[in-house]
């Protein structure tokens, strides 16, 4: 097996990769995660790695600090980055550092990782660092119909096994995934494992059904599990295998709209409508996680000076049911702080609305009373509700908004200074950088200098 290890600085990448890409299938298998550089080559110390997934952008130790080390001590270990297309041209380092390929993150979200590993794999073999074994063949399931299949969910645990009374008629197809050709007598579910039984499975060879176990365990089974511990049926296998090939088609620009505003807070059915139009999109796992992590991230820069304690996510949500349930507490919890007895829902919704506005018009900022003019709100009400809801004047919240912004281009692009601040509503240079050392204690140039890689 080719033995990977995941270097990233984001658990939730990490967990991500780790738990959704079909490793098995192309004869790997993930041996260990690593949040930066140092604890990555402190793993290679200690355990053989074959394939290493990295980051470029990591606190500590960068990727590429970390792929001159590998290279140094570790030379059969091959390389492959993970970037976000704002690094892209760091990708040209790495792979002059001897990188075999790269995986942007935007493709992750577009779940094209089959066709990524498989790249990878072919690779390897052609380098001849390890060789993918097929699949071993552990229980005939060309003559089946049907099959019951007990999946553990991602979270469940490593020890998690069938009933021991059934042990012996189960097969076990997979890390956490074990079936039988008749339904068994009685097996236990509920909050760790779903048992599902697909038929019509007639015309697939044995290596087809293990596919689509594989397939309704990295896509379906999060959609369809039931936390009450019924039986899934699955009354045709076919449709899965076509299912998983379509991509779903929506704007990015609108669903973000939908979720940064502050009417899913606010709007009790405009929020139902969204959970029922988000279920039904049945977007992979992998990438509804990555868009509630960064937009999670937006609430907690949006309604800082609301909310105590910032919202936080889980790193992994192992079914749809766990994910919603996580999603109405944190609408409950933005709800419920941003409640002020002095003033109307309505108020707060503009309120909250202005604050969603400064981050959309970045470029072009509003001053108080224009932005009082688009809530449709006098001037100084809205000064005043604006100070008293947020615990700051509108101007400072704006600033900070915009030195905010200044930051995460700075760490994430090579642009220049005067592009940066164009991009935050300051076409004089020279007043962008002494506004920013005067908010973050260094000049811009200082401050991306301190936080690249």
């Amino acid at each position: 097996m080719i033995r990977v290890l995941i270097v990233d600085d984001e658990k939730i990448v990490r967990k991500g990769i780790a738990t959704f890409m079909p490793w098995q299938d192309y004869g790997m298998v993930v041996v260990g995660e690593a949040n930066n550089g140092e604890k990555a080559l402190q793993f290679m110390e200690s355990n053989k790695v074959d394939l290493m997934l990295t980051d470029l952008s990591m606190p500590v130790m960068s990727g590429i600090e970390l792929m001159r080390e590998t290279r140094t001590k570790y030379p059969h270990i091959q390389i492959v980055v993970l970037t976000l297309h704002q690094s892209f041209e760091y990708v040209q380092e790495a792979l002059r550092l001897g990188a075999v390929d790269y995986i942007s993150k935007t493709q992750l979200e577009q779940e094209r990782l089959e066709d990524v590993l498989g790249r990878i794999a072919a690779l390897m073999r052609q380098k001849g660092t390890a060789q993918a074994p097929a699949v071993p063949n552990k229980g005939d399931l060309s003559q089946a119909d049907e099959a019951y299949v007990l999946y553990k969910l991602a979270d469940a645990g490593d020890e998690a096994k069938p009933d021991d009374s059934l042990a012996e008629g189960a097969v076990e197809a997979d890390a956490g995934v074990w079936y039988w050709t008749a339904r068994p007598q009685s097996v236990v579910t509920g909050a760790d494992a779903a048992l599902v039984c697909f038929r019509n499975l007639a015309g697939l060879d044995h290596k087809s059904v293990m596919h689509l176990l594989r397939v309704y365990r990295n896509h379906d089974l999060f959609y369809d599990y039931d936390p009450a511990g019924s039986c899934i049926v699955v009354p045709d296998s076919g449709t899965v295998l076509e299912r998983n090939k379509e991509e779903a088609s929506f704007s990015i620009s609108e669903f973000k709209q939908s979720w940064l505003s502050s009417e899913w807070i606010f709007d009790e059915v405009f929020f139902e409508q969204r959970i029922q139009e988000l279920k039904a999109m049945r977007l992979p796992p992998i990438r509804l996680a990555r868009m509630f992590y960064t937009l999670t991230d937006d609430w907690n820069k949006l309604y800082q000076h609301i909310v105590t304690e910032p919202i936080e996510i889980e790193d992994t949500f192992a079914s749809w049911f766990r994910f919603e349930r996580w999603l109405r507490e944190a609408r409950e919890r933005l709800l419920q702080s941003n409640l002020k007895p002095q003033y109307s829902v309505e108020i707060q919704a503009s309120i909250t609305k202005a604050m969603n506005m400064v981050q959309q018009m970045m470029d072009k900022p509003a001053s108080a009373a224009e932005m009082a003019q688009l809530v449709n709100m006098s001037g100084s009400y809205f000064s005043q509700c604006f100070k008293q809801i947020t615990g700051q004047t509108y101007t400072d919240y704006l600033r900070d908004m915009r030195i905010e912004r200044a930051k995460e281009l700075l760490r994430n692009t090579t642009k220049t200074i005067q592009w940066i601040a164009e991009q935050i509503g300051y076409n004089d240079e020279k007043y962008f950088s002494r506004l920013f050392r005067d908010h973050a204690g260094m000049l811009p140039s200082e401050y991306r200098k301190q936080n690249r890689p």
